[in-house]
């Protein structure tokens, strides 16, 4: 985490393994001091779109492997996308619940509950630029194979259903019906 403020930066620095800079994100000067491929995840998520779309680039040009940045304007946010940038969550949507929902999904299916229908549970996972799920519809995944049934995807803006003809982008979450995470092989590869 890079931040001016010291009251914020003591708070993070307790946080665990979080490392953590003084100075302002958008000083490119300060990139030069930091060992990115030594980092794991970045989340820009400053005030500032354009601000978070030069810390996701920077974090791209490092092969940082996992890289989320919060916008307001939605049209920042398909760029970033489109140029794969990082998983871009817009603004409004519910940014620490989401954000978090992304980290911890992105390399494991998260089982959410235990239903009582034939032993399913419902996983989410959140799709990656390098997964094999990475643009392709959901039929073409053929995960019904492992028992597993797509029902929803938050896309970064709205939950919405999971149709066939759906496509999975970077920073999808798709949310799955199954008996365990044998489907996983299919997004993941």
């Amino acid at each position: 985490m890079i931040e001016n403020d010291p009251g914020r930066r003591y708070v993070l620095e307790r946080l665990g393994d979080v490392y953590v800079i003084e100075g302002d994100a958008a000083d490119t000067s300060i990139y030069g001091n930091i060992n990115l491929r030594e980092i794991t995840i970045v989340i820009a998520s400053t005030s500032k779109d354009e601000v978070n779309f030069l810390v996701l680039a920077i974090a791209k040009l490092h092969n940082v492997p996992i890289r989320i940045g919060i916008f307001r304007d939605e049209n920042v946010a398909g760029v970033v996308s489109n140029l794969k940038l990082g998983i871009p969550v817009v603004k409004p949507a519910i940014t620490a619940g989401v954000v978090k929902q992304i980290v911890s999904s992105i390399t494991t299916a998260k089982k959410y509950v235990d239903l009582p229908v034939a032993e399913y549970k419902l996983y989410a996972v959140t799709v990656k630029e390098e997964d094999l799920a990475t643009n392709m519809k959901i039929e073409e995944l053929n995960l019904q194979e492992e028992g597993a049934y797509p029902i929803m995807i938050f896309n970064g803006k709205e939950l919405v259903p999971a149709t066939p003809d759906t496509t999975l982008h970077p920073g999808s979450t798709l949310f799955v019906m199954a008996q365990n995470d044998n489907f996983m092989r299919k997004i993941k590869g």
